[in-house]
Parts: structure tokens; C-alpha cells; sequence
């Protein structure tokens, strides 16, 4: 097993294996972020409050969340390509489903649906990435993931728009669902099974309690999983308080805020880019530390500028370094926390994915309240919340320090 661990380490980075993994990941933040601009025209077709239609999003963002924590017992248990294949394929029938849905109660159980077969494809995906890959590989592979997320955000909600105000929300969904089709018949014929038979774990609750209750106890992987949660609740409050803050308080048009946010998009972007490049020069628990201390010194800057009166430019100079620390914070954490882990890799990243998305559920609306109460008290919060993660990567590097593993995945 040592000798097979060390082979596929030596390998290049799977080009192929990566492109089709990322189209895979393409179609959770594209579900979330394609629609948002059609919201406030869907409340109108539906005849109802817009707090309704954005239920759909937390409807998603909880199935997602959720769903994960379910779904990770079971490509560990049953494989990853059988299991993947039928995600897809839900994906693209629930979403058919939410375009043609007659209400907004259709709807909404149809984002289910659709949030269900996401984290089961995307649950599927992170443990694919160990299946495949270790070591430095790994963590480009996680990087490369990471980075197409990343384009998705900047990009997604202008061209939902588009195809909102040229064919209606309905269409959004659409080609979404043809996004889906793309993604199935790339899998199909792209992806082999990289779970064998005699690496997979029983499905058993008994089992799968056990599994989880190991994992969590283990400090080597949740001292980086907690600062993960804690960096995406970071972005989940800022993305919850950008919109209100930057055209409220600083008097941005829908149009300018939408080029302010884009750029803040793309320095996660570049963070994590950059992220797939450094891991070959540092060690990865001291990118990790270097990114989360990133996040915090941006969000200062901001919310510095903010008190200290210096206009729009200023918060937004300090986001575009917090954005940028995150995408590097982001890919090495990710890879810090399922470095530790040998088996039930699925049920690992099931918790990576779960605790993030279900935190972001509850980061919205808690940005919502401390917006509209100050934009200096959203703007330090980031803070408070950026010393919270920095508080457990440090507590992870020195961890690793003191028991001397060697996690520099040069070397792994």
C-alpha cells in the first residue's frame, strides 16, 4: 500500500480527472448564484413576499448541507461513479422540475431535490480527489476545484441575468438543467470508478456512527475543519451584507455594485490560483496559517477605512485582500484537514462540505441584522470572525509542529 501511495504522489496532476471533476463542482454555486437576479421577478409571478423565493436559496443551501452528511457513508460504502452518475441525473430531472414549477411550494421542493443530488455529487467529488491523488497533488487538485468555484460567483449571476431579462427565470433553470445533461454525459464517459471494492466501508448505522464519531474526535482533522467552517462563515456574512452595505450606505447603482462584488470574486479566484502554485514552495499548515492571517489583516483594513472615514475604496481594497487570503485559506485547509484522514474519506469530506454550507445558511440572515444596524458593526464582525478561524489554525499549525508530521506535501 506504502509503495501504491508513493507511485500515485509521483504522478503528474490528472488534468483530465480535474476538468471533469470541476464541471461537476460548477453546478452547486451555479444553482445558488445563476437565479438571484431573477428573485425579485419570481416574487412577482408567484404573488408572493421575496423572504418566500429566498427560501428557496436557504432550502438549498440546507439540502446541500445536509444531504452530505448522509451521502458520504454511502460512496464510501457503495463506490463513487454509481453513486455519481445517479446524482447527475436527479440533478438534471429536479431541475427540470423547478422550471416548469407551477408554485412557489413547487418550487421549493423542487431546490430540495436539486440541493439533495448536489451534495451527493459534490460529497462524491471531494472523496474522488483522495481516491486519485495525495501529497502535493492532492492539494493542486483541491486548488484547481476550488478555482473553478471560484469563477462561478463572478460570473454566474450576470449571465442569469441575462438570461432572466431575455427569456424569464424559467429559462434560468433550463440551462441549468442542459448544464446538468453536459456534466452527466461527461462523467459518464470521463470518470472510472476510483473506489475498489476492497477499500470500501460497510454501510451499517452502527458503522457509520462509529465513522463519524472517530473523525470528530480527531483533533488532526477538526481543528482544520472548524477553521474552514469558520473562513466560509466569513464569506457567507460578507456575501449577506455586500449588496445592502455597498449600495445603502455607500450609494453604489445595482450595476456598480455588481463590478465592486465581481472583483472581490476574483480575488478569491487569484487567491487560490495562487494557492495551487505556493504549495510547491511552503509547507501546507503554514500557507494555511499565512492565508487565514490574510483574511483577518483585510477585513482591519476595511473596517479601518470604514471608521477612520476613507470612503468606498479603502473597504473595498481591504476585501480584495481578505477575498484573495480566503482562496489560499480555502484549497489548504481542505487538504490540511483530509490529510489526516486514511480511511472513510467520504464521510470526511462529507463533514467539509456540510459544516460550511449549513454555517452560510445561518451567516445570511445574521449579515442581514448586523448591516442594517451599522456597516461598521458588519465590517467588524469579519473580524471577530476572522479571529475565531485564525484562533484554530493556529491551535492546528502548532499541533502539527509539535508532533512533527510532516505535512509539507513536497514530502508527503
Amino acid at each position: 500500500m506504502a509503495k501504491a501511495d508513493s507511485q500515485r504522489d509521483a504522478q503528474q496532476l490528472p488534468l483530465g480527472i480535474a476538468l471533469s471533476l470541476g464541471l461537476i463542482m460548477l453546478l452547486g454555486p451555479a444553482s445558488i448564484d445563476m437565479y438571484l437576479p431573477s428573485m425579485p421577478e419570481m416574487a412577482r409571478q408567484f404573488n408572493t413576499p421575496f423572504a418566500s423565493v429566498q427560501l428557496t436559496l436557504t432550502i438549498f443551501l440546507m439540502a446541500m448541507g445536509i444531504g452530505q452528511l448522509f451521502f458520504g457513508p454511502v460512496v464510501d460504502a457503495c463506490g463513487r461513479r454509481k453513486p455519481l452518475l445517479l446524482a447527475l441525473l436527479g440533478f438534471v430531472l429536479a431541475t427540470v422540475y423547478a422550471a416548469l414549477a407551477p408554485s412557489i411550494e413547487s418550487l421549493m421542493l423542487a431546490r430540495l431535490l436539486q440541493g439533495l443530488a448536489a451534495s451527493l455529487a459534490i460529497v462524491t467529488v471531494m472523496s474522488s480527489v483522495r481516491d486519485v491523488a495525495e501529497g502535493i497533488i492532492a492539494a493542486q487538485l483541491f486548488a484547481i476545484l476550488m478555482t473553478i468555484q471560484g469563477i462561478v460567483p463572478v460570473f454566474a449571476p450576470a449571465v442569469g441575468g441575462l438570461i432572466g431579462a431575455q427569456w424569464g427565470w424559467r429559462m434560468v433553470f433550463v440551462v441549468l438543467a442542459l448544464l446538468g445533461v453536459l456534466v452527466f454525459l461527461n462523467t459518464l464517459l470521463s470518470l472510472r470508478e476510483t473506489l475498489p471494492v476492497h477499500r470500501r466501508s460497510p454501510l451499517r448505522l452502527r458503522t457509520v456512527l462509529a465513522s463519524y464519531g472517530e473523525i470528530l474526535s480527531s483533533r488532526s482533522f477538526i481543528l482544520p475543519a472548524l477553521s474552514l467552517s469558520l473562513v466560509f462563515f466569513l464569506l457567507f456574512f460578507y456575501i449577506g451584507g455586500a449588496s445592502y452595505a455597498y449600495q445603502t450606505h455607500f450609494g453604489l447603482t445595482t450595476r456598480a455594485f455588481g463590478v465592486v462584488f465581481g472583483a472581490t470574486g476574483i480575488a478569491m479566484l487569484l487567491g487560490a490560483m495562487g494557492s495551487a502554485r505556493l504549495v510547491t514552495h511552503c509547507r501546507v499548515e503554514l500557507l494555511a496559517l499565512l492565508g487565514v492571517c490574510g483574511l483577518v489583516v483585510g477585513a482591519v483594513i476595511s473596517t479601518l477605512s470604514a471608521l477612520l472615514g476613507l470612503g468606498l475604496m479603502g473597504v473595498v481594497a481591504g476585501m480584495f485582500i481578505a477575498m484573495a487570503a480566503l482562496g489560499v485559506a480555502e484549497a489548504t485547509l481542505m487538504a490540511l484537514a483530509l490529510a489526516s484522514r486514511t480511511t472513510a474519506l467520504g464521510a470526511s469530506a462529507a463533514i467539509l462540505g456540510a459544516a460550511p454550507l449549513l454555517l452560510g445558511a445561518a451567516a445570511t440572515p445574521l449579515a442581514a441584522v448586523a448591516v442594517q444596524t451599522s456597516t461598521l458593526y458588519w465590517l467588524g464582525s469579519l473580524i471577530v470572525i476572522g479571529m475565531s478561524a485564525l484562533f484554530f489554525t493556529v491551535l492546528s499549525f502548532l499541533r502539527v509542529q509539535r508532533a512533527g508530521v510532516q505535512v509539507d506535501l513536497r514530502h508527503h
